[in-house]
């Protein structure tokens, strides 16, 4: 045998090996090119709904009708709630805040969260107080928010993440008990907003809604608020609209504060448009979701962050987790890092959201809560990732290349954490 064909032999033998055939390593990656279609999916309708703003020449929340049409639509749509559109999520949020901050001096709230999320609370002369999370809910621990409420917090903040319900009976009703507002944050979990408990809605006094781009109405910088309290429409009036009645009459109010949090005319107008077919959206989400889970569900040490077969849930994207000693790695966010770059070399769009427990992202909090106390957190945050296109147009062939390509790595992963391949890349 000559040297060249000692090589092709040898090459031949290692691609035989399941951790030489990922990409990653020089093989070929499971997803050709353009395959995913990435969440908004712009379509020509939506660019039409943009050409009719830029004709009518019409670009305030006052003088345009498309904003006061999207607010009544997604009221109906929820079949309960009141409806403001404000500029984002979180100017949501600091609204709901900033109405009922005479309540108390502090809001609990879940360490594993958003920045964006919590920031209003500070901003509202407000201060937190973290409590763990329920593992089987990625949401916040009832028990420990209930021992929390007392007659000095204003609110409870309860964030929805990756598109799950967290309903916390006990919680809310706690809440109740001691005159606690109850705020949702369901930016990242629209069908939250209709009846989704034996056919009755959250016990709240407010959501907090988001359009931007990468959630369920994907129309670029907007928010809204949902609440039945009048009181609050008015409030949110007062403070978003500073300069401008809803009438169009311009005022300058001297008891305004001139947050000026109005929605943007050009995002009302695709926002608007994807309430029709929202319903429909939701249901692919989910039947996305059920079907990939049915295909990873038996994978070693593989759990999903709430369950897929929920059909309530909003599935904006397909949260996982891993166990790591399932996977023969040992404790820390390492493994879940090289799975996520396993799965990104073969196409799948897997990403890593969270790192830190969320008083680690703000300043002026940082340094009096400690990570260790919030052991659920923690693990998730070492352990979770991802999946981010999960919406339509993708459908159950995108579900199947997923599928393939976890599979793929799962069949990989006993040879690279043997040969130490795992923690050497």
């Amino acid at each position: 045998m000559n040297k060249r064909a000692k090589i092709d032999t040898d090459a031949n033998q290692a691609m035989a090996y399941p951790e030489m055939k990922l990409a990653f390593f020089g093989g070929d990656p499971v997803f050709p090119p353009g395959r995913i279609t990435a969440w908004p999916a712009a379509q020509k309708k939506h660019l039409d709904a943009l050409r009719g703003v830029v004709e009518s020449g019409k670009y305030h929340r006052v003088n345009h009708p498309i904003v006061t049409e999207l607010e009544q639509n997604l009221s109906r749509w929820t079949g309960k709630w009141m409806v403001r559109a404000v500029g984002s999520g979180t100017a949501a949020i600091h609204v709901a805040l900033d109405y009922f901050k005479s309540r108390g001096e502090h809001v609990v709230t879940a360490a594993l969260n958003w920045p964006g999320a919590v920031g209003p609370i500070a901003i509202c002369g407000l201060r937190p107080i973290f409590v763990d999370v329920d593992m089987d809910l990625a949401g916040i621990d009832q028990k420990s928010a209930a021992e929390k409420l007392a007659p000095n917090v204003a609110a409870l903040l309860t964030t929805h993440l990756f598109g799950n319900n967290i309903l916390v009976p006990d919680a809310r009703s706690a809440a109740r008990t001691q005159g606690v507002a109850l705020i949702d944050d369901v930016c990242q979990t629209i069908a939250a907003a209709k009846a989704i408990f034996n056919g009755t809605h959250l016990d709240s006094d407010v959501l907090a809604l988001s359009g931007n781009g990468a959630k369920h109405l994907g129309a670029g910088e907007l928010g809204f608020i949902l609440t039945e309290n009048n009181n609050l429409i008015e409030h949110v009036d007062r403070v978003s609209l500073a300069s401008s009645a809803r009438n169009g009459e311009r005022i300058f109010s001297p008891c305004a504060q001139g947050y000026n949090y109005r929605p943007n005319v050009f995002s009302s107008s695709i926002a608007n448009m994807r309430i029709t077919n929202l319903d429909t959206q939701l249901q692919k989400r989910r039947n996305n979701g059920q079907l990939l889970w049915s295909m990873i569900g038996e994978l070693p040490g593989l759990f999903p962050l709430f369950n897929p077969s929920d059909q309530h849930q909003s599935m904006l994207n397909f949260p996982l987790r891993i166990e790591p000693d399932f996977l023969g790695f040992g404790s820390g966010p390492a493994a879940r890092d090289f799975i996520v770059n396993l799965l990104k070399a073969e196409g799948v769009p897997v990403w890593v959201w969270l790192r830190k427990p969320v008083f680690e992202y703000l300043p002026g909090i940082n340094d009096s809560w400690r990570a260790a106390d919030f052991p659920n957190t923690m693990k998730l945050l070492d352990t979770m990732f991802y999946i981010s296109e999960i919406a339509p147009p993708n459908d159950a062939e995108v579900m199947e290349l997923y599928a393939a390509a976890f599979h793929k790595v799962w069949k990989a992963l006993p040879r690279l954490v043997g040969k130490g391949l795992a923690t050497a890349v």
